[in-house]
């Protein structure tokens, strides 16, 4: 490998922390590097369609576009002391904030001053029998190729799972030409009543929520609460969705299931924190349920417990764009600071307000987690021979095997059972295999522990590898 090339600040993550990091930052006067998978900005939720394509105006989400599009066009008006490496893949974080890189066929090491990591979160799988069959999503998966390509995942769809992202879903099908069957929530809404003085001020986001319920009772789309998917049936496609209620705790209803006929499934139950790097870094984490599991430990700014590396955004705690972007403005501000361009006592002046915002927020995010937190009642729609790992094709009776043994860390049960061995490294299947182990063990989650990330993060050929910097051939 090459010598590394030195950055001032680095961003990873060009979703809404990151892009207003690095906006707050170059304002500032840093010179900023942001990386991102994807060829544009935007990240996830404001993703950007190819340069080809075209999509029309308001077919998938029109207020996540119109904020996007506010944010993007700060971002892009900011003046030459930004770089924007979009397709480039993060492989690895080392020793002295060196980042390794694979873009254009090619491998590459940045050592930064300081470390922006603002890389959002994956979406949490709760395996049951036929998720592996085509035609089955993830939501996010569905959304991607709505905002991308205006492409629809199938003609007649439900949506099931938790959370307020299954009725945006729904609504932007919809308005995009599918029939939407059902929309599946697993709680219940009537859980948000016994909190009130959480929900209380938040009237822009609770009139939001009620105007996507409103648009699915306008489009005749069915909302059933406190049911789930329990099962896909088809041959080489989904055709069939069995579905039915679920308990208190989650768990299906016996005598309760029914068939719809479905062409494809769009299925979510919440994120998980993208943590591969903060881990890497060595960074102090927590576990807390309510942020999606996993999380660095942070301090005012955003900083994490390894001096110049900051995490904002989901990726630090999964609780939605409003908050990743002023997380992000918060730690372009302790970036600022620790480079010496903005003293002390003004970073703390300015970072007042943002702070009081993100209480207010976190009391709303509270009340929606009291009843769309997981429920461990789930772990009964996944059978003996249901996969749990789709990579190394690994069913729930080996791992069960391996936690009868007595095996409780992550580590020993990917070796045990290859779970987590695969080409996602686990980012699929060991959310819910930490789930398992914890159960088996009688203890919480957090004594589980973490799994170690391993370099290459992504996917590169070897002669990408052994390349040293110079065009893959």
């Amino acid at each position: 490998m090459a010598q590394p090339i030195n950055k001032e600040l680095v961003i990873v993550g060009a979703g809404p922390a990151g892009l207003a990091a690095a906006i707050r930052a170059v304002e500032g006067g840093a010179r900023v590097c942001v990386i991102d998978e994807a060829p544009a900005p935007g990240g996830q939720i404001y993703r950007q369609p190819p340069a080809a394509f075209r999509v029309p105006s308001g077919a998938a989400g029109d207020k996540d576009k119109l904020r996007g599009e506010a944010l993007l066009s700060r971002f892009r008006e900011l003046p030459a002391g930004i770089e924007f490496m979009g397709g480039t893949a993060v492989l690895g974080l080392f020793e002295h904030k060196t980042l390794a890189l694979f873009r254009a066929g090619r491998t590459l090491e940045i050592q930064a001053e300081a470390l922006i990591l603002a890389t959002g979160a994956w979406e949490r799988s709760v395996p049951f029998p036929g998720w592996t069959l085509p035609g089955v999503f993830t939501v996010g998966g569905c959304q991607i190729m709505l905002k991308s390509q205006h492409i629809l995942p199938g003609r007649r769809v439900l949506v099931a799972g938790t959370g307020p992202l299954l009725l945006v879903l729904a609504n932007q099908l919809a308005r995009a030409g599918a029939q939407v069957v059902a929309v599946l929530e697993a709680s219940s809404l009537s859980g948000l009543a016994l909190a009130p003085q959480l929900l209380w001020g938040h009237w822009g986001l609770l009139a939001e929520g009620l105007g996507h319920l409103r648009a699915l009772r306008r489009a005749g789309i069915p909302f059933l609460q406190r049911h789930t998917i329990l099962a896909a049936r088809g041959k080489g496609q989904v055709s069939e969705a069995v579905i039915g209620r679920l308990d208190r705790n989650w768990a299906p209803v016996p005598g309760s299931e029914r068939s719809l006929e479905v062409d494809a499934l769009a299925v979510g139950f919440g994120f998980v924190p993208n943590t591969e790097l903060t881990r890497m870094a060595l960074c102090a984490h927590r576990f807390d349920a309510e942020l999606g599991g996993w999380v660095p430990e942070r301090g005012q700014h955003m900083e994490t417990t390894q001096p110049g590396i900051f995490a904002a955004g989901d990726g630090a705690g999964v609780a939605g764009a409003v908050v990743a972007e002023i997380e992000g403005r918060l730690a372009a501000l302790g970036v600022l600071e620790r480079l010496g361009k903005l003293n002390g006592e003004t970073a703390q002046a300015e970072a007042r307000g943002p702070r009081r915002e993100l209480r207010k927020l976190a009391r709303f995010r509270k009340a929606l987690d009291r009843v769309s937190l997981m429920r461990p009642g789930l772990h009964a729609l996944c059978g003996p021979e249901t996969l749990i790992c789709r990579c190394e094709d690994v069913p729930r009776s080996a791992v069960e095997a391996a936690l009868a043994e007595g095996t409780r860390n992550l580590d020993n049960l990917k070796r045990r059972t290859r779970a987590g061995m695969g080409f996602c490294q686990g980012r699929v299947c060991l959310p819910f295999v930490a789930a398992l182990a914890a159960q088996a063990g009688g203890i919480d989650e957090a004594a589980i522990g973490l799994q170690r990330p391993r370099t290459p993060l992504r996917t590169v050929t070897n002669a990408a590898l052994a390349s040293g910097g110079e065009e893959n051939t």
